[in-house]
């Protein structure tokens, strides 16, 4: 049933944006965009469910199947993607563009909340780095440490750190806005000219 919704929502993304810049017809665009958030959620939907999700290619060779607690955070980050396509594309419909430009320019005066998301995205794909994939467990011993050290250790670690430091400046920006902005935080607005 998910793969059928994906399916669905996904030629019909396709098929309202090329419409929609086709013909000239922005709410056909606005549409394609909102059925890619569609599709996107049933995918993580169906992460969730089976609690197995297959990324990338058996033809490339860059297949990674994940089960369990790994599936089920891939899942929430597809909803998460899916929300947030579904979200522009509202915005922008429902405003005429003039509201992206608005909210721009209130994550550049404020960007805590951006920072949050972003961190638990981070966050989230750095335990997802941990828990690893089936495939990369398959091959000889060496080959085995090397990819647990390089292709999942490391790059965990990384989004560990990147993703506690943006959740902490963008806590530090909700609580302590005149802090956030002595350490540094009023770039933005300097960058943009905007106060």
């Amino acid at each position: 049933m998910f793969r059928i919704i994906q399916i669905v929502f996904f030629v019909l993304g396709i098929l309202l944006a090329l419409g929609g810049d086709r013909f000239s017809i922005p709410l056909l665009t606005y549409g394609g965009i909102a059925c890619f958030g569609i599709a996107a959620m049933a995918i993580g939907w169906e992460a969730i469910v089976t609690r197995h999700i297959v990324l990338g290619s058996r033809r490339r060779g860059t297949r990674e199947t994940y089960t369990g607690l790994p599936a089920i955070l891939q899942g929430i980050q597809f909803n998460l993607i899916g929300f947030f396509l579904i979200g522009v594309s509202a915005f922008i419909y429902l405003n005429n563009g003039n509201l992206g430009r608005d909210i721009f320019l209130q994550f550049v005066r404020r960007p805590g909340m951006l920072l949050v998301v972003i961190g638990a995205l981070l966050l989230l794909q750095a335990l997802v780095m941990f828990l690893g994939y089936r495939e990369i467990n398959e091959g000889p011993g060496f080959m085995v440490t090397l990819n647990l050290i390089l292709s999942r250790m490391l790059p965990g670690v990384i989004l560990l750190v990147l993703g506690l430091g943006a959740m902490g400046l963008g806590l530090l920006d909700m609580v302590a806005p005149a802090l956030f902005d002595s350490m540094g935080g009023g770039f933005l607005e300097t960058l943009y000219g905007v106060r």
